[in-house]
């Protein structure tokens, strides 16, 4: 020790592991907007990232927020495995789970910016995942507007499907996240990886179509009168947008007859001889609602042999 004092020797902790990655990231995608990885480059982005999908784009998401602090990192990846990345500091206090719906909605944008149609949709929030796989119902109001808004983008491609994947297999997307969230104001745009400034999401309520009965039920709400609680007490406004409230407090966006026929032949198509709840509960936690839903949902699988057929076998 003696010998070694005249050095100016400097104790320091190791890097945690999302630093790391952050380097890993940086080194990987040293160029801003679209670059190949080298299949050269050691270590898990070409190992986790790397998958062999035909014409597939792979899309990994990411949200961060604490104290009051948001960001979002997203990672998309070609067929011939081009990289693209976004990274945004959420410019609103959020919680955790809205700030994984606004990665995954900045992702969408950015597939759909670069042409893909066939997406393999990856993230490590299984909230998210499992409620745009119909599978969780949404009960949270701040969160209808984010499910209702992936919902219409998701419908520009071809296909697409979810897997819920480990926070390890994530770390690309989690570590642009964290930086975007840690980010100060006045350094965005300048930083080693381009961090964009990111506003709420809202639904546009004017491109909504409306059919009278969500019209005179928002009239209703808006207008507070204690004779119409009855019926109003089982819906809900956000950003104008009307949503229905089930008696075990589902949120469903309340549709037009002509996009609700749209999603009926959409949600049947995806379960239709499958075990499990009728066509409407299903349509419900999907996060749709029209005032026949029931109606139409049953003389649907009436009118289905497979259906039938179901019922007949039970």
């Amino acid at each position: 020790m003696l010998a070694l004092s005249e050095f100016d020797i400097q104790i320091v902790p190791p890097t945690t592991k999302k630093s790391q990655a952050l380097a890993e990231l940086l080194a990987a995608f040293p160029i801003e907007g679209g670059n190949v990885l080298n299949p050269e480059i050691p270590g898990e982005p070409h190992e986790v990232m790397m998958a062999e999908t035909g014409l597939e784009w792979q899309l990994f998401f990411d949200g961060s927020a604490s104290a009051g602090r948001g960001g979002l990192g997203v990672v998309l990846i070609s067929p011939e495995s081009t990289i693209h990345t976004r990274a945004c500091k959420l410019m609103y206090g959020c919680s955790n789970n809205e700030a994984e719906y606004e990665a995954l909605i900045a992702g969408l944008e950015l597939a759909a910016e670069k042409g893909a149609s066939n997406l393999n949709i990856q993230g490590d929030s299984r909230l998210v995942i499992q409620q745009l796989r119909g599978e969780f119902a949404v009960k949270e109001p701040a969160l209808t507007k984010y499910r209702a808004q992936a919902q219409r983008i998701l419908q520009r491609f071809q296909a697409f499907h979810f897997k819920h994947i480990p926070r390890s297999q994530n770390r690309y997307a989690d570590a642009l996240a964290t930086l975007a969230s840690r980010i100060k104001d006045e350094e965005i745009g300048e930083a080693v990886v381009t961090i964009e400034a990111k506003q709420q999401v809202k639904m546009q309520a004017s491109h909504l179509p409306e059919d009278q009965w969500i019209k005179n039920t928002k009239a209703k709400i808006i207008a507070g009168k204690t004779a119409d609680y009855k019926l109003v007490r089982h819906y809900h406004m956000e950003d104008g947008i009307l949503y229905y409230k089930s008696p075990t407090g589902v949120l469903a966006r309340c549709l037009s007859k002509k996009e609700a026929l749209e999603r009926l032949d959409e949600v049947h198509d995806q379960i239709c001889g499958l075990e499990g709840a009728p066509l409407a509960r299903r349509l419900l936690r999907a996060g749709y609602y029209w005032d026949s839903m029931q109606k139409d949902a049953q003389e649907k699988q009436r009118g289905c042999d497979v259906c039938k057929m179901e019922v007949t076998e039970k």
